[in-house]
């Protein structure tokens, strides 16, 4: 899913890709340090190239987030992001391994050391040559508006294959849902082909091979669910391919698409949802949120009453669709009035700030939070009832999280599909749960998303051969 940006109590950890039209010294090298914001440490990371300059922030997995200005003068560096990040970095080159420099923002300056990254292995990775086929492949839509890239792994011999389709988590990713140098879907795609399980996976719209880049802004994740509808009417026309074993797998929203398409469609022979939600979106960003809060030490009574607000707000947008309207609510909602009864960190959180011996409200700032939570995407996902989709689903479902997912969380999630498939009596599906597996399905410490790239497994061998070994017997039942 999405990630919640408190950028008032978390600054965030932060990578960067730049461009600019010269060549200079800092080129084609990634940088990381850590900035300090109360009691929390953020590891910031600096990726650099030669004509290229893109923002990540790793603990929340916003990913290529694009700098609006970018300047290289010698050895000192410059680069300004807009939108809801709103901050500057300022750096000058010291040495061939440190850059010293300010990350700006909020008119408050964190001092930072930037050193040269440490690159991590991934032994999972496979490596040429591959005892499958690989064929790069591309298709329409159904009115050709989105021609998608993706690629078909098959097995070498035989035909009439099962196919599984990759579906990847929320944010724009690439066919191999490339995170933090890991390449899950690459892993996947190779273990089920080297078990007779052929994989087709897709540049999200607007990534990679794939067009649509244009249509992001109103897209929803409806929209996200025909354009793999789209991919399962290409499968269907392949030689190799049996039409009638045509299955999904998704990955924490794509969890959520592949319950869309299967609610709506009668001919999908499995579904797998990897840390898919199981509760309506209104849950889930309210567990993301009450997550972040306490891995920032916050205090069990600021957090209920930030949950207790942010609750009011939230309802707001369900049930006031125009956007005008449900800003003026919100703003009501949010008075300095009833802030200033608050704890102080209840207070921090919504912006309310002391300037020249007076408290105000930054409603700038506290405004950016709101107006990208009106976004078609978020409108969508926050509207989300599983209960309304997972009771039109036939096909055999797998539902599996991790314990210490800090995104989608199971116990959460895997109640609410368990609660929500006996209901309806449904009976051919199964639920896993894997106790020290984070979002990704890596082992881990703590779970949260700053670790994820410092280890070296990408998905767990468990979770790998779990999937495949219920794949292969749902398709023996075909």
């Amino acid at each position: 899913m999405r990630r919640i940006i408190i950028l008032t109590l978390v600054l965030a950890t932060i990578s960067v890709y730049c461009q600019d039209s010269k060549k200079n010294d800092l080129e084609t090298t990634k940088w990381e340090g850590f900035i300090k914001a109360g009691k929390t440490e953020l590891k910031l990371i600096l990726k650099l190239e030669v004509e290229k300059c893109l923002l990540e922030v790793p603990a929340q997995a916003l990913m290529d987030y694009p700098s609006t200005k970018y300047k290289v003068t010698k050895d000192s560096l410059f680069i300004s992001f807009s939108g809801m990040l709103q901050a500057d970095f300022v750096g000058k080159k010291q040495a061939d391994t440190l850059i010293t420099g300010n990350w700006i923002q909020s008119n408050i300056s964190y001092p930072i050391s930037l050193k040269k990254k440490k690159e991590y292995i991934r032994p999972q990775n496979p490596q040429q040559p591959f005892p499958y086929k690989v064929e790069n492949v591309t298709y329409f839509n159904k009115d050709k508006s989105i021609k998608f890239g993706g690629t078909l792994t098959t097995p070498e011999k035989g035909d009439k294959f099962p196919v599984a389709i990759l579906i990847t988590g929320s944010g724009q990713e690439d066919r191999d849902e490339t995170l933090f140098g890991h390449k899950p879907f690459l892993i996947i795609a190779d273990y089920l082909t080297r078990n007779g399980i052929a994989v087709l996976r897709v540049d999200d719209r607007g990534i990679g091979e794939t067009t649509g880049k244009e249509t992001l802004s109103n897209a929803t994740s409806y929209d996200f669910a025909k354009d793999v509808s789209a991919g399962i009417e290409f499968l269907k026309e392949r030689k190799e391919i049996d039409p009638m074993k045509i299955g999904l797998i998704g990955h924490s929203e794509g969890g959520m698409i592949a319950s869309i398409i299967g609610a709506e469609r009668k001919d999908i022979a499995f579904i797998v949802s990897m840390a898919g939600v199981g509760v309506s979106g209104y849950v889930i960003l309210l567990s993301q949120i009450e997550t972040i809060l306490k891995k920032n030490e916050i205090p069990k009574q600021s957090i209920d009453s930030i949950l207790a607000i942010e609750k009011k707000t939230l309802e707001i947008f369900r049930k006031e669709s125009d956007n005008r309207l449900a800003g003026k609510m919100i703003q009501k909602q949010l008075s300095l009035g009833l802030l200033m009864k608050q704890d102080s960190l209840t207070q921090k959180y919504f912006m309310v700030t002391q300037k020249d011996g007076f408290t105000t409200l930054n409603m700038d700032e506290l405004g950016k939070r709101y107006i990208s939570r009106m976004s078609p995407w978020n409108r969508y996902s926050m509207s989300y009832s599983p209960d309304s989709v997972l009771n039109k689903i036939n096909t055999p479902f797998l539902a599996i999280n991790g314990e210490k997912d800090t995104q989608v969380l199971a116990k959460l999630n895997l109640n609410g599909f368990e609660s929500i498939f006996k209901k309806y009596g449904k009976k051919n599906y199964k639920i896993i749960s894997y106790p020290g597996l984070n979002h990704f399905f890596q082992h881990c410490n703590t779970g949260y998303m700053d670790e994820v790239e410092t280890i070296e497994e990408t998905m767990s061998n468990d979770v790998l051969n779990d999937m495949t070994n219920w794949i292969k017997e749902q398709i023996r039942k075909k």
